[in-house]
């Protein structure tokens, strides 16, 4: 009971932090999506932060908000405090699709990741029979193993329907200034998909499933975050 009494008004400033989060990132949207690095940070780490609540409701034990929160808050101060060179505002509601499905599957996948790491320190401790503080209180591998899953499902469809939503409204989405993006898009894709299929057909799990995961996830961090900061960082104030 105390303990309830404690997580639920930390649980109502959160929901009030990511509302007054999600007004800032979306109120300032009226002349279109503004697609600097910054920027668009802070929309994946409030889609973040917004998952990780829902799966803090739903499984107490292992919040995942105790990472995700405090890069929100570091991605809103890069976004307020750190200068960036003037980018394309986006006002075609077909690829605000596009890049909103992208984002929510980038989203699911850095958690998906972060649990990947997680489940690899949590198994090792368990190999050494020795759990050491935040570790006690996670569920059994086979559930955490389960949370992994169904985060590389659900990012898995949201990327799918991201990059077909591109295919269609992205008239050519190999052109040069896109094309490292949508080539390493794919492979993550493919790392992912095979990921899943060796789940269903050969049973992966522990080591071989989190090995997959951080290698898809490398992909999907340099096809979208990598390039843009080499693009609007190092290239332009070389």
């Amino acid at each position: 009971n105390q303990q309830q009494s404690i997580s639920f008004p930390i649980g109502i400033m959160t929901v009030l932090a990511l509302i007054f989060h999600g007004a800032d990132i979306f109120l300032t949207m009226d002349d279109g999506w503004d697609l600097s690095l910054f920027s668009t940070l802070a929309v994946a780490s409030w889609l973040m932060a917004l998952i990780a609540l829902i799966i803090g409701a739903r499984q107490k034990t292992a919040h995942p908000g105790i990472v995700i929160y405090p890069l929100v808050a570091l991605s809103l101060i890069l976004k307020t405090s750190v200068p960036s060179e003037p980018t394309t505002t986006l006002s075609n509601p077909a690829l605000e699709w596009h890049i909103l499905l992208s984002l929510a599957a980038y989203s699911l996948f850095t958690l998906a990741a972060l649990q990947a790491i997680i489940l690899a320190i949590q198994e090792q401790q368990l190999r050494q029979r020795h759990l050491v503080g935040l570790m006690r209180k996670l569920p059994p591998l086979q559930s955490m193993e389960t949370t992994l899953f169904q985060l590389i499902s659900a990012g898995f469809i949201l990327l799918t329907l991201g990059l077909t939503a591109g295919m269609f409204f992205i008239h050519d989405i190999f052109a040069q200034h896109l094309l490292h993006k949508t080539v390493l898009s794919l492979i993550a894709w493919c790392v992912f998909a095979t990921l899943l299929h060796g789940r269903l057909r050969y049973g992966w799990r522990g080591k071989t499933a989190i090995k997959w995961t951080l290698i898809g996830f490398i992909f999907l961090v340099f096809a979208y975050f990598g390039s843009k900061f080499v693009l609007e960082f190092l290239i332009t104030h070389a």
